[in-house]
């Protein structure tokens, strides 16, 4: 592929729509054998947000399907999460002064409409304001939702509810709270045994911890997301490996990880499937004491520690370091070769 002066490469694996950027995501669903990506799409000349979906066979490689407008309702359309329901994919949305919407998708996910046409979650409990961002999930023979909320006194809380049928919800209580303030895009999963939180935000971070099925204690924290990576969705593949995927900058998202715990850290390694895709070898790049360059300029900045392995597509890398919890991501300045490479650089 030749490429003039100034112009960008495409990326390969790193999904990318072909008008407009991605923004947040709603998370990765299986269905009838094959993955869905579903995101928030935001165009490029009206700055409008729509929905989007994309397929793929193998988590790598994924086609666009059309882009679909929110369902009609006032107030802002902001981040949530979706899960696939009784009746098929059911997305779960807050709307700015709203609270929590919910929306299920037409045939072949190419339309959504709002059922009820009313907010499935309204004004917060007592001594908690703007609630937003509502993950929800399967748990034994019904459903739990959790969603971000600002107390009253100052920080973040994240409040959990119940349902049997994805309609009606009770609440159940705090989650969890801390002084942090700012957190959003909340997500509990389990993980080698153990609980994981994840909290997007100003200090956007992880915990380690218990779940009860009420309330979440936390055990460790740590930073997951460093350099241009935005919050991460988790999901299981088809083998039952606890992955994720997450934006990258503006407009792409990232390729899958696995995730691990091990000595009361996340860890994220590439996901197998990416292996037939990638050619050894990134030209320009280096890395030392958690600094990676790009032909000598530093593009991003992750704690030192062992080996760094570089995963570069177009211009866009994502990055980790042994020992170090986490992933970073980055683009490049100059993009290099087509197609996807890892190189593994020693400290």
């Amino acid at each position: 592929m030749d490429v003039g002066p100034g112009v960008a490469l495409r990326p390969r694996m790193h999904f990318t729509p072909r008008d407009g950027r991605v923004g947040d995501l709603f998370g990765v669903l299986r269905v009838d054998g094959r993955y869905h990506l579903f995101y928030e799409h935001e165009t490029t000349d009206e700055r409008a947000t729509r929905w989007g979906c994309a397929v793929s066979d193998d988590l790598v490689i994924w086609r666009e399907r059309a882009v679909a407008p929110t369902p009609d309702a006032s107030g802002d359309p902001r981040c949530g999460s979706v899960v696939d329901g009784p009746g098929g994919p059911v997305l779960f949305h807050s709307r700015t002064g709203e609270g929590v919407w919910r929306a299920v998708a037409a045939p072949d996910f190419d339309g959504w409409h709002a059922e009820p046409a009313r907010p499935v979650l309204g004004t917060p409990p007592d001594g908690f304001g703007d609630p937003r961002d509502p993950f929800v999930w399967a748990a034994g023979d019904g459903w739990r939702m959790l969603v971000a909320a600002t107390p009253a006194g100052g920080g973040s809380a994240v409040l959990q509810y119940h349902s049997a049928d994805l309609l009606t919800w009770e609440y159940d209580g705090v989650l969890t709270a801390r002084e942090t303030v700012g957190w959003r895009c909340p997500r509990l999963f389990d993980l080698d045994g153990e609980w994981v939180l994840f909290v997007a935000g100003a200090d956007p971070a992880y915990a380690i911890g218990s779940y009860d099925g009420r309330g979440f204690t936390a055990r460790a924290w740590g930073v997951f997301e460093w350099g241009s990576l935005g919050p991460a969705a988790p999901f299981l593949d088809a083998a039952g490996r606890r992955c994720i995927v997450a934006r990258v900058g503006e407009s792409s998202c990232s390729v899958p990880w696995i995730l691990s715990l091990r000595d009361e850290r996340l860890f994220a390694t590439p996901h197998p499937h990416l292996d037939r895709y990638l050619v050894n070898g990134v030209s320009g790049l280096t890395a030392s004491g958690g600094e990676v360059r790009d032909h000598g300029d530093v593009i991003l900045r992750m704690p030192s520690g062992g080996e760094t392995m570089v995963l570069a597509d177009a211009d866009i890398i994502e990055v980790t370091v042994e020992g170090v919890s986490g992933l970073g991501a980055a683009r490049r300045m100059f993009p290099g070769d087509p197609g996807a490479h890892i190189a593994r650089l020693a400290e």
